[in-house]
């Protein structure tokens, strides 16, 4: 059974860690709306409809944001028992360092299944229902959001109609294409949406129109009549924008093995060792979750800052260290100048050394 003081400390834990994550969940989210709005800007798609993804998006960012709500309520806990004198009564009641570290380390273990649950469940999870569910948005967007009489963004075109009829027909259509290598501006009498549910594609078709066209040495122009055209709308970059994380990131341990396969068989060699590194940063990422729960009790004893609040100063510059090393030894990783599963497992071992040394120097202090 849990004693009084491990009680004592986890109730601690447990207020620090969930005033921590809900901040950066927060705000994490509401810099995700500001970029939801951006994405309904461009695309048409009503920011409304995209609203629903938000819970979706919270998997991905729960694995980056627990290591930090770890360490920020670990360092916190701390500083306030050594502040409050508290930690020193404990010290002279006979309980040692190491003692305390059992509610930590009971406290960081459940913390790393939820962080590791999330990376290799929910976030392939969230990942699938947004790809399936991006393509039926903009499929049964009722004429993409388009307004009549003024020029409309529609994923990389520049749309104007002039009146939109109540059977989704576009009457007097004017489109601007630069997306390709020569720019083309297309009119037609009237245009209609259509999609394909096999391919997963969007097609404008237009009739009774113009297409014309202009080179890139702009030093002739080509003019084409056509009474029934058939306009792929490439809406491939919007939907990996509706996403909001690179795929990669939405694959489970089984589907990323399969990807790895694929790319040593096609002999790219880049690709391979960027996602050996995302296969193993699946494990990697939720174990450091212990480690900096860990490393937080002495930082947190060792602060020299009256303010409650000094702990949460020092976990972000720990945790950005820590980022700032990962992605650094990811880029020499990539290209070839170390191995991709040690660069992925570097900075675990880094910060469980920095940890050890750590806590046996306040045990001896």
């Amino acid at each position: 059974m849990l004693k009084i003081i491990d009680r004592y400390i986890l109730r601690e834990l447990a207020i620090a860690f969930t005033l921590s994550i809900t901040l950066l969940m927060s705000t994490l989210l509401m810099q995700q709306m500001l970029r939801l709005s951006r994405i309904a800007a461009e695309t048409g798609i009503s920011f409304l409809v995209l609203i629903r993804f938000a819970p979706f998006i919270i998997p991905l960012f729960l694995v980056m944001a627990i290591p930090l709500s770890m360490l920020i309520s670990s360092t916190m806990t701390f500083s306030r028992l050594h502040t409050d004198h508290e930690f020193t009564a404990m010290r002279s009641a006979g309980i040692s360092i190491y003692r305390m570290l059992l509610p930590v380390i009971l406290f960081s273990f459940a913390a790393l299944l939820i962080s590791l649950f999330s990376s290799t469940i929910l976030q392939p999870m969230a990942n699938r229902y947004i790809r399936l569910q991006s393509y039926e948005i903009l499929k049964n967007q009722r004429n993409l959001g388009l307004e009549e009489g003024v020029f409309n963004n529609l994923f990389n075109l520049l749309v104007y109609v002039k009146r939109l009829k109540k059977n989704d027909v576009l009457e007097g259509v004017l489109i601007s294409d630069r997306s390709g290598d020569e720019s083309r501006i297309i009119t037609a009498k009237e245009g209609a949406f259509l999609n394909d549910p096999v391919s997963e594609n969007l097609f404008l078709r237009l009739k009774d129109g113009r297409i014309y066209f202009e080179p890139q040495d702009r030093t002739n122009y080509q003019i084409a009549t056509f009474s029934t055209y058939y306009m792929k709308i490439e809406t491939t970059k919007s939907i990996q924008n509706i996403r909001l994380f690179k795929e990669v990131w939405g694959m489970s341990p089984g589907e990323l093995k399969k990807k790895l396969e694929s790319k040593k068989a096609e002999g790219n060699i880049r690709d391979f060792r960027r996602l050996m590194i995302e296969f193993h940063k699946k494990f990697s990422l939720p174990a450091v979750v212990l480690v900096l729960g860990i490393l937080g009790v002495p930082v947190g004893i060792k602060s020299r800052y009256s303010s409650r609040f000094a702990g949460f100063i020092l976990s972000i510059f720990i945790v950005l260290f820590y980022y700032v090393m990962d992605t650094g030894l990811e880029i020499i990783a990539v290209e070839g100048i170390i191995n991709p599963i040690a660069a992925a497992w570097m900075p675990l071992v880094f910060f469980l050394l920095l940890a050890i040394f750590a806590v046996t120097k306040v045990s001896r202090w």
